[in-house]
């Protein structure tokens, strides 16, 4: 029987729920591919902007709220309560890559294999973990890149009704975004993300919902953060309301 908690949430969130229909079953809440063909890689002193909606891409998830992909500068971190928006790692060199560690899941061979495959003379990994509430996952709807910045758009999914959760928890996703260009570490000072309550409207990764945006590219709500300087840090608390999605 679905916990009572996740009946609320569905009452709740009709309107979501309607956004959303005809969604395939999410196979593997604790990780999940999408590739793409790479253009070509950009010398590091480019400065122009670019962007993809189709990025390659490779996620994990745990169901305790804490960042399942991290830097060996420290212990697995500890959430900040009062952000969606965890972290942003660069990882623009085999030595950097060597520093990620991955929590013990099984999404976590593919994680490894998506850095290793990495060509870091015309290629970067950004790393960028949310807080989700453990009923919703988030889908990479954009990601755009300047020598300096990386910024980000997401889209947040009602699970299927058969996928247990309960609407007061909170999950983590790590995204592991191969961006086809040669950043630097120690160039890129600043990141941005929103997460929107409307589909993405491209196709989804595998197994996930699909869905398509309003006639006029409307989002729904959305929750921004950003930043100014690279990971090891939190975001400043974020405007929208921290239960705006339960």
């Amino acid at each position: 029987m679905v916990p009572l908690t996740r009946r609320r949430l569905l009452h709740g969130t009709v309107g979501l729920v309607a956004g959303l229909a005809g969604c395939n079953r999410l196979q593997g809440q604790d990780g999940s591919t999408r590739t793409s063909s790479p253009t070509a890689g950009r010398d590091r002193s480019d400065t122009s902007t670019d962007s993809t909606t189709s990025p390659e891409t490779t996620r994990v998830r745990v169901a305790d709220g804490r960042p399942p992909v991290w830097l060996t500068d420290s212990d697995r971190p500890t959430p900040d309560t009062h952000s969606r928006h965890l972290s942003s790692i660069i990882i623009d060199s085999q030595s950097r890559a060597e520093r990620v560690e991955i929590v013990d899941v099984p999404a976590a061979e593919d994680a490894r294999s998506f850095i290793t495959n990495t060509s870091f003379d015309r290629e970067t990994v950004y790393i960028q973990t949310h807080r989700v509430r453990e009923c919703f996952r988030l889908d990479l709807c954009h990601v755009s890149w300047h020598s300096t910045t990386v910024e980000t758009d997401y889209a947040r999914i009602l699970l299927p009704y058969d996928e247990r959760c309960a609407a007061d928890e909170w999950a983590a996703e790590s995204w592991l975004v191969r961006i086809p260009a040669a950043l630097s570490e120690d160039d890129v000072n600043g990141f941005s993300t929103s997460v929107g309550s409307a589909a993405c409207d491209h196709p989804a990764s595998p197994g996930g919902a699909t869905g398509e945006r309003g006639a006029t590219g409307d989002r729904g709500s959305t929750d921004t953060a950003s930043d100014v300087s690279p990971q090891p840090h939190a975001t400043p608390p974020e405007t929208a309301d921290q239960g705006g999605d339960s």
